[in-house]
């Protein structure tokens, strides 16, 4: 008869997110450039065109030509920033993101035992974001881990937790959406 080992702990994986970190950094570098070489076209274009365009024209000119290369560089800004505080939050966690054993189940810190798992299940942001693990106890109370964070498929830690809640729990896909 095989043995089922005592109890599976899941760590924090911040690889995921490191690698995030590292394309929206060179995400911002890239707009930069481009940022830069609209600048230096647009005082070409001004060079050759001054005597043709007066203040007002010159303002719009610079606006128009500038405002595409800004709005993305704010926004590979803003998603750099994004990947950077989830990267932060991984490297400040302590111990396991979940551990799972034949007396119940921890998600970040909270341990519930298998008679007050309310439910197990994945579920995605309804603003967009990375899914999240969540656990929530009979008493309503919840908490959640990205799956981004866990160093372990979700499928491995879904058997895990059919296996050592003798197939009372399991994690609810359905709540994911498409």
């Amino acid at each position: 008869m095989a043995h089922m080992a005592q109890e599976l702990v899941v760590g924090y994986n911040p690889l995921p997110a490191a690698e995030r970190v590292a394309h929206y950094q060179g995400l911002v570098r890239s707009r930069l450039i481009w940022l830069g070489i609209g600048v230096v076209l647009l005082l070409g274009l001004w060079f050759w065109l001054r005597d043709q365009l007066d203040v007002v024209q010159t303002i719009w000119l610079y606006v128009i030509g500038l405002a595409f290369s800004g709005i993305w560089l704010v926004m590979a800004v803003i998603l750099y920033a994004g990947a950077r505080r989830a990267l932060d939050r991984i490297n400040a966690a302590k111990g396991y993101a979940v551990r799972v054993d034949t007396q119940g189940i921890e998600v970040a810190g909270k341990q519930v035992a298998w008679p007050d798992v309310a439910s197990i299940a994945t579920v995605r942001p309804p603003l967009g974001g990375s899914a999240r693990l969540t656990l929530r106890d009979s008493a309503g109370a919840s908490v959640s881990v990205p799956i981004t964070f866990l160093d372990t498929l979700p499928g491995t830690l879904d058997s895990a937790i059919r296996a050592y809640s003798r197939g009372s729990q399991w994690i609810d896909t359905s709540k994911l959406g498409n």
